[in-house]
């Protein structure tokens, strides 16, 4: 059985080799073509974008040189990929203060952070969302369903009201970390 394997393997080295040198042969017979060295091009300064609200590239002049990458500030997702209806948003907060959307259970910094970039920053504006604009930032925030689960709304009505909820009250006192 050892005799059958080592000849079978020495068979197969034999032909690889023979392929080899027949194959670079041939290559030197029929595929002989002049080779051109070309200088290295300088990579492009553009990068492929990896999500729709990932900050975009903005590409460098078409010259000789080499001109810095600069950085778009992130925008939203194209609304037109996304289903339900999206919501009402404000150009800045009431009164300049923004409510602390956090205090919601599921509204961390970077939700909260992607609320206000949509024009949402007081709990009375999330009290008022119907079933398309939750189905809406679903899909924005890419978390289907969460607003449901978490019940971002009643929360939010709760909140609006003066009303405080335990969560709310955690938060309030430092006891949620996510919430800081």
């Amino acid at each position: 059985m050892t005799w059958f394997v080592i000849h079978t393997v020495l068979l197969l080295l034999a032909a690889f080799i023979i392929g080899c040198v027949l194959g670079c042969w041939l290559k030197g017979v029929f595929g002989a073509e002049a080779t051109v060295d070309v200088p290295s091009m300088p990579k492009p300064a553009v990068q492929p974008v990896a999500s729709p609200t990932s900050a975009p590239v903005v590409p460098a002049p078409a010259n000789d040189i080499a001109a810095p990458v600069v950085e778009v500030p992130a925008v939203a997702a194209p609304t037109a990929e996304l289903s339900g209806e999206k919501p009402t948003g404000l150009e800045a907060a009431r009164g300049g203060k923004a409510d602390n959307l956090k205090r919601i259970r599921g509204i961390g910094p970077a939700n909260e952070k992607k609320l206000n970039a949509l024009g949402i920053f007081h709990f009375d504006q999330i009290a008022a969302w119907g079933e398309a604009q939750a189905e809406w930032v679903n899909s924005f925030l890419a978390f289907p369903g969460r607003i449901e689960r978490e019940d971002w709304i009643n929360q939010a009505k709760a909140l609006a009201t003066g009303v405080e909820t335990e969560f709310s009250k955690r938060v309030d006192k430092g006891e949620v970390e996510s919430s800081l």
